[in-house]
């Protein structure tokens, strides 16, 4: 699919450079409500002690919150581990294909090309 002039490969290089950035703020998001949510968690402890149990329910909804927010980021490192395996797996297939087929060495219509003089292979025709 291609939209705006641009190829199909740029366009998922720039959807996954949107991708792994978005993901990225919103880890940088969560990480620092997390340093809220545990000040907050530890006033609420003292409270539930200086004060009593009227303070129990606010500790728990906040120790719910602590554990949403942490399920949240290990879903963002899931995701990220999942690009990393399929780079790793890319570049494995990439000097794969490169070892039988280096590139460079065949044109588009398919002819191999590596013995050719210089000159414009792509016009060349066997």
């Amino acid at each position: 699919k291609r939209t705006g002039g641009g190829t199909a490969m740029e366009e998922a290089k720039s959807d996954l450079v949107n991708v792994l950035s978005r993901l990225e703020g919103h880890w940088v998001v969560l990480e620092a409500e997390l340093v809220e949510i545990n000040k907050d968690i530890a006033y609420c402890e003292t409270c539930v002690q200086k004060y009593g149990e009227y303070f129990t329910y606010p500790l728990q909804h906040l120790k719910d919150l602590k554990r949403t927010k942490k399920e949240k980021m290990k879903d963002i490192i899931k995701a990220m581990e999942a690009f990393n395996e399929n780079l790793v797996g890319g570049k494995r297939l990439v000097k794969a294909l490169e070892k039988d087929t280096p590139i460079g060495t065949v044109s588009r219509a398919g002819h191999d090309i590596s013995s050719r003089k210089t000159g414009d292979s792509f016009s060349q025709r066997p």
